[in-house]
């Protein structure tokens, strides 16, 4: 069935989710059509962190009953956020559609400040190259609410070095943007800080995650798509 937003209001979605936090392949994403509902996301390292979009009506359930048949009644946009600004759930009523959408950035950022508070993450898979990521952290890291001790970090501070060395050299063998390369060393200095806040588990999904995509958009051939799993690999290995 085809979804009920436009592609425009589709592609301004998508394209919030794509964070110096995270990245678009860290939510999950459905657009229903036929229904109240607009939009759904959720965040896959711990789906109890979502952001929807629908519609409904103004007033209470009995107002909402009788809008079915009385047309009076206003329509309004909601959105419905967890986590929310200060609540664990919020729902905000909004004017019009860009505004709701405006919503999505605000609420990326209160998801990783709740991470960053919060010792529960629950892990779940995702697709492809980075379904196979996930599933090997999950087989490997058994302590994924842990948070990283000093000698853990030292040793992955370490590896994320020797990356940033393979990094350069691949932008000179491989002539990459080197707007791509500074992206993927913004996105490693930035692992960096985040093991001193986010549980292992989601440490691991989430930089894992936003390495697999930041390389192979900088190596886009075949090749360029191995190296990226190899570099994955070693990084991740114990």
């Amino acid at each position: 069935m085809m979804a009920n937003l436009k592609s425009a209001i589709i592609t301004t979605i998508i394209s919030n989710l794509d964070s110096d936090e995270f990245c678009r392949d860290d939510f999950d994403v459905d657009f229903p059509g036929g229904s109240s509902t607009l939009a759904e996301i959720f965040f896959r390292a711990a789906p109890r962190y979502s952001f929807i979009i629908d519609e409904s009506y103004e007033g209470n359930k009995v107002a909402i009953a009788i809008s079915l048949q009385d047309s009076s009644y206003k329509k309004v946009l909601r959105t419905t956020e967890s986590p929310g600004d200060y609540r664990n759930d919020e729902i905000h009523v909004h004017s019009d559609i860009w505004s709701a959408v405006s919503r999505i950035p605000v609420w990326v950022k209160n998801v990783r400040e709740d991470l960053i508070h919060s010792r529960e993450v629950v892990g779940t898979d995702v697709d492809e190259l980075v379904n196979e990521f996930q599933e090997n952290i999950d087989e490997n890291i058994d302590d994924q609410d842990e948070y990283f001790k000093e000698d853990e970090k030292d040793a992955l501070v370490q590896k994320l070095n020797e990356l940033q060395k393979r990094v350069s050299k691949l932008e000179e063998e491989l002539r990459l943007d080197p707007k791509d390369t500074e992206e993927i060393e913004r996105a490693i200095e930035k692992s960096k800080s985040d093991m001193a806040v986010y549980p292992k588990g989601v440490w691991y999904k989430t930089f894992g995650t936003k390495l697999i995509k930041l390389l192979r958009q900088a190596l886009n051939t075949k090749e360029g798509r191995e190296i990226a799993v190899d570099i994955t690999k070693k990084l991740f290995s114990s």
